[in-house]
């Protein structure tokens, strides 16, 4: 792959800005199906969180770097100009030093952009996993919900069909209606 390193642009390369929602962030944290996991789960979090400074700083250094070996290069191309041909000589090696130096960030660069993506991937792949647990748990409280109420609506039916009010109170004792014979 060859790359122009005079209009290579190093602003396409900066700092991974972490995204997502604070709350869903936080529920992906509290989702935990057993002692191991939430183990394993601690150790992936703190290795992605550790690396993602680190490999923004690498970006900014390599950033600096860039720079740097593109003013030698133009410094040296100057002296392709005048001079011996030792001089000469020497000025066309710092070049090519300069650009493999320059082709060598650039390829790493490349390699720190493709990291962070696979980690913002993984943080939104467990992102919809946690969702989606959480979606089964709401599922389950409404079926449970929905249990409840039928149960009750059937209750109410079956005491006006045994000609007793279902809200009547209890008796002295406050044991409430009897219940109707279900059998």
């Amino acid at each position: 792959m060859s790359v122009d390193l005079d209009s290579f642009d190093l602003g396409l390369f900066g700092p991974f800005a972490e995204a997502g929602h604070a709350g869903l962030r936080q529920s992906v944290r509290d989702v935990t199906l057993e002692l191991k996991s939430v183990e394993q789960r601690r150790a992936e979090a703190g290795a992605a969180s550790d690396m993602r400074p680190i490999l923004n700083e690498a970006v900014l250094e390599l950033k600096d770097q860039f720079e740097t070996f593109r003013r030698l290069r133009s410094a040296a191309e100057s002296m392709l100009d005048g001079g011996d041909d030792a001089a000469q000589k020497l000025a066309r090696a710092d070049i090519k030093a300069a650009t493999d130096a320059m082709s060598l960030i650039v390829r790493t660069l490349e390699k720190i952009d493709t990291l962070q993506r696979q980690l913002a991937r993984d943080r939104q792949d467990e992102a919809e996993r946690a969702a989606e647990a959480g979606s089964y748990q709401e599922a389950l409280l409404e079926v449970d919900r929905l249990i409840d109420e039928r149960a009750q609506e059937r209750y109410r039916q079956r005491c006006r069909a045994a000609g007793l009010d279902p809200d009547e109170p209890g008796g002295a004792a406050g044991e409430g209606p009897p219940l109707p014979d279900t059998g």
